[in-house]
């Protein structure tokens, strides 16, 4: 579950296995930035420049409970961080094959996400369950990114890092 906090209709997210360095999304009327925890800055945003202190209110309210979660996982692989301000989202998500998902991503681009690979390099108990061909192709968009029912959720930027070998433009 990736929801850490909700004040003032702000919206503070974490998701599961996202690119370093360790960030929360922080949410409000329709608008998302991404904050660094280590700084409290905005490293990238689609929200106009007066919004921007209320998403670095964000990361102050929740850092005492990201930063051992953003430590922990700093070994994550770094993604490339686009140079448009930008979010990705997850828009659309399609079963083709066992284990295989075709994404819809907010940027107009497509992709294959292998599930199989990813599964054969993580271990957890929630992701015990998506070893199992039909439970994986139960996914689903929350909140733009790909969910299952036992509540795994997986960051559109690290989905859009990973299928980039099949990503296409339209």
């Amino acid at each position: 579950m990736p929801t850490i906090a909700i004040f003032f209709g702000i919206i503070v997210r974490m998701w599961h296995d996202d690119h370093p360095p360790p960030h929360i999304h922080v949410e409000y009327q329709g608008f998302e930035a991404l904050v660094t925890i280590e700084t409290g800055l905005v490293s990238q945003a689609s929200c106009p420049g007066k919004w921007r202190p209320l998403c670095e209110t964000g990361v102050y309210c929740t850092k005492p409970n990201c930063s051992t979660i953003g430590k922990k996982h700093s070994t994550l692989n770094p993604l490339t961080v686009s140079k448009e301000p930008t979010v990705i989202k997850l828009l659309d998500v399609k079963s083709i094959a066992p284990h295989r998902l075709e994404l819809t991503f907010s940027d107009h681009s497509h992709g294959v996400f292998d599930g199989s690979r990813y599964l054969s390099s993580r271990q957890g108990p929630l992701l015990e369950n998506l070893r199992d061909p039909a439970y994986f192709a139960r996914c689903f968009v929350d909140a733009g990114a790909l969910c299952w029912p036992n509540g795994l959720e997986l960051s559109a930027a690290r989905l859009h890092e990973l299928a980039v070998s099949a990503v296409t433009s339209i």
